[in-house]
């Protein structure tokens, strides 16, 4: 019976055909012979035999695979760039809603090929050493310069990130300029200060030149800028200058500068400056709640706590002295503004409000609440106006046109 058994078969799957004659007791097979022939154990044989056939794995579908196209997408855009997964994790659950933890994202870019090729990872794990401040005693301030973001009709801006972060809390307070004025960054620090409602009792700094005119080097003081120095004394605040080439004393500031490497997560998306600065917000929103990974406690959590050991501000006199010196001027109805008798336009929602002007070089940079809103080359023409800005005005009818018109009607006229 064996014998014409084994004719018969070809694969152990079909020895099911023959489990309720097997069962039942009317076929007697050796088993062993029908193992060696098939090339598989005993037991199988007679777990088919049975009917006890093991489950198939299902391949299950996974949560991300419904995003799998749209993160293709996002990664293959060749304005946008993620240095790292996290940023992609940040921006997917900041855009698109999803529900899952970042290890669990973390697997399914790595564990597919085609994502995986696609993301760039530039992360290097390079040693940082780290150190404690006492609460309220130190920030430390970093520049993240020339960062290119770029507007969903293509138009290319360079961008520079100041980010002061404090030593003992690490929370992080950020801002979107264009370019590294002494008086710019100067203006970014008192605003911080006023904003956060206090002072620290130094500051470490790298040799930036707007700060720096000669760089600490083995045992030589630093010797600062006279307009930085002034407002250091002016503050009450004692300068700690990095030594030349070894930015990483400031280490808690060079790390966090790595958060704002996801504004180029929105390259080619962004509508105006305004979706810049509203994008930058959201991101330091995110990072200042989220967990220190030095602290194991949330950045906003800790600065509640070391406002309170601050010290107070200098007088109103002395704070004014380091604002941006702007000419205040009001946006009309048609969304523009005035200077030196020719109109520039600015996004139609500040309409009414009083917006600041300030002319460098060939450029007319106009700010609101202290954020730089739009930029226009200064012309000789009365009006301009950028796309962007979506200002349409309805042609005036030409006279040839109201004949046309007029004719028009004429000719609809039945006479009796």
């Amino acid at each position: 019976m064996t014998n014409i058994i084994l004719r018969l078969i070809k694969k152990k799957e079909d020895l099911l055909l023959l489990s309720s004659s097997y069962m039942k007791g009317e076929l007697k097979l050796n088993i062993s012979k029908i193992a060696r022939e098939l090339n598989v154990d005993r037991k199988t044989v007679k777990n088919y035999l049975n009917n006890k056939v093991p489950k198939k794995t299902r391949k299950r579908k996974k949560y991300l695979d419904d995003y799998r196209n749209l993160i293709k997408q996002i990664l293959s855009d060749e304005l946008r760039t993620f240095d790292y997964i996290d940023h992609l994790y940040r921006y997917m659950k900041r855009e698109h809603g999803i529900k899952c933890n970042r290890v669990t994202f973390n697997r399914f870019i790595r564990n597919d090929v085609e994502l995986n090729e696609l993301f760039k990872n530039n992360n290097t794990n390079s040693f940082t050493e780290r150190f404690e401040t006492e609460i309220g005693q130190q920030v430390q301030f970093d520049l993240k310069e020339k960062v290119k973001l770029i507007t969903e009709k293509g138009i290319e801006y360079v961008v520079y990130i100041p980010t002061l972060t404090f030593g003992w809390s690490r929370y992080n307070y950020r801002k979107l300029v264009l370019d590294t004025k002494v008086e710019t960054l100067i203006s970014f620090l008192a605003e911080a200060f006023e904003e956060i409602g206090g002072v620290c009792k130094e500051i470490v700094i790298d040799n930036l030149k707007a700060f720096v005119e000669k760089a600490r080097y083995k045992g030589n003081p630093a010797i600062l800028t006279p307009k930085f120095d002034e407002f250091c004394k002016d503050y009450g605040i004692e300068v700690k200058p990095c030594i030349a080439r070894r930015p990483k004393t400031k280490g808690k500031t060079e790390t966090q500068n790595k958060i704002v490497d996801q504004l180029k997560n929105y390259n080619g998306h962004y509508k105006d400056f305004d979706d810049m600065h509203e994008k930058l917000e959201i991101i330091n929103k995110e990072d200042n709640e989220a967990i220190s990974q030095a602290t194991k406690l949330p950045r906003i959590f800790l600065f509640n706590k070391e406002k309170g050991e601050l010290r107070q501000l200098p007088k109103n006199e002395i704070m004014s002295k380091y604002h941006l010196k702007l000419s205040a001027v009001q946006v009309s109805n048609e969304s523009l503004v005035s200077y030196k008798s020719n109109k520039y336009s600015v996004p139609k929602k500040y309409i009414g409000f009083k917006v600041g002007l300030v002319a460098i070089k060939d450029e007319l940079h106009i700010y609101y609440t202290n954020k730089i809103i739009t930029i226009h080359k200064i012309s000789n023409k009365l009006l301009n106006i950028k796309p962007e800005h979506e200002l349409y005005y309805k042609k005036r009818e030409t006279n040839s046109c109201k004949k046309t018109q007029i004719a028009k009607e004429l000719g609809n006229i039945n006479y009796d």
